[in-house]
């Protein structure tokens, strides 16, 4: 099964199983039961982390609404894309600095993510993530305003064509995660999205039932996924489950702010040993990341210190009811080394 590595099946093939509660509420306002497999070594298989946004559902239909009413008077459309681009900067707080930069202040450099990481991230860093800056205080009113905005712009959603989410669902992946769930692996959520949001989403998109827990933005306060990364490993074994921290599995559409944060999670636990799954959306995009990891030095140095496969989402076959089929025999057609 993608991620998880040969030497795993080492592991006893059937374990114990046990039952956790979900942290997250579902549609009955309810904490789901999780079932976890436990392996010879006390420990589950593997613990599967899921970036949300853009790899487990598109949720342009929320986001677009909501954004226009935060910077109004913008050319719709424009913005719409402008505020896209910069999802992959790793928090809300960057991500809000940048569109405030750029709406407000008239930056207009800062719509390429690439120009606001190299001239104003690297050198704000700390002012922009971490509490008690101003700066960091003027991006969080932002993510507040814009946090109320887009949940109730859920809300509404669900209320009048709830079908809106199941459809906003990436299947493959959302197949994924209920495969790994049906191997007993511990599975959470980390996304750059307030936590009012994503309590909704918890709910709309069913994922209290599959995941015992999602990290926001509020959690990632001081830097980015690799505190978020931390913060799951501990909610998770505050269940009583062992996590095996050399087994983990990243699953994102972002190779730097989704997988290579397992880099930075690690300066803090050299335990930390993570695959990495890249979630493209056709074979452009393929050669795309496979030109970063030429050109860009960081990039490459991310896939040579992390196992990580590309997983091609136009390509992965499907059966005659259509559900995508992620089976090891046609995984030549999907999944590639990088």
């Amino acid at each position: 099964m993608f991620g998880i590595h040969d030497t795993w099946q080492n592991l006893e093939a059937k374990g114990k199983w046990i039952t956790v509660s979900s942290n997250l509420l579902n549609l009955k306002d309810e904490h789901s039961n999780i079932k976890i497999e436990i392996m010879s070594d006390n420990k589950p298989r593997a613990m599967a982390f899921f970036d949300i946004d853009g790899t487990l559902a598109h949720l342009n239909v929320i986001h677009g609404d909501a954004i226009e009413q935060l910077f109004q008077g913008e050319e719709p459309e424009e913005l719409r894309e402008t505020y896209y681009r910069g999802f992959k900067l790793g928090n809300s707080f960057r991500e809000f600095d940048r569109m405030k930069g750029i709406y407000v202040d008239r930056i207009l450099e800062w719509k390429d993510p690439e120009f606001y990481l190299k001239h104003r991230f690297l050198t704000h860093q700390q002012e922009i993530d971490e509490a008690g800056n101003s700066i960091h205080k003027t991006a969080e009113e932002y993510l507040n305003k814009y946090g109320e905005l887009v949940a109730r712009k859920a809300d509404e959603i669900y209320e009048t064509s709830p079908e809106e989410f199941e459809n906003a669902n990436i299947q493959p992946i959302i197949h994924l995660a209920k495969v790994y769930s049906r191997l007993g692996i511990p599975i959470v959520g980390f996304t750059a999205n307030a936590k009012v949001l994503v309590e909704k989403l918890a709910k709309y998109l069913k994922l209290s039932d599959l995941f015992i827990d999602i990290a926001t933005d509020e959690t990632m306060v001081g830097g980015g996924k690799e505190i978020a990364i931390h913060y799951l490993i501990n909610k998770v074994q505050e269940k009583g489950i062992t996590i095996p921290k050399d087994r983990l599995v990243f699953v994102g559409d972002s190779i730097r702010g989704d997988i290579g944060s397992s880099i930075l999670a690690k300066e803090k636990d050299k335990e930390i040993h993570g695959q990495g799954i890249l979630v493209l959306k056709d074979k452009n995009d393929l050669i795309e990341i496979k030109k970063q990891i030429d050109e860009n030095p960081e990039i490459n140095k991310l896939v040579r210190t992390i196992d990580v496969h590309a997983l091609v989402l136009s390509d992965v076959p499907k059966d005659k009811n259509g559900e995508p089929i992620l089976l090891a025999r046609s995984s030549e057609k999907f999944w590639e080394k990088l």
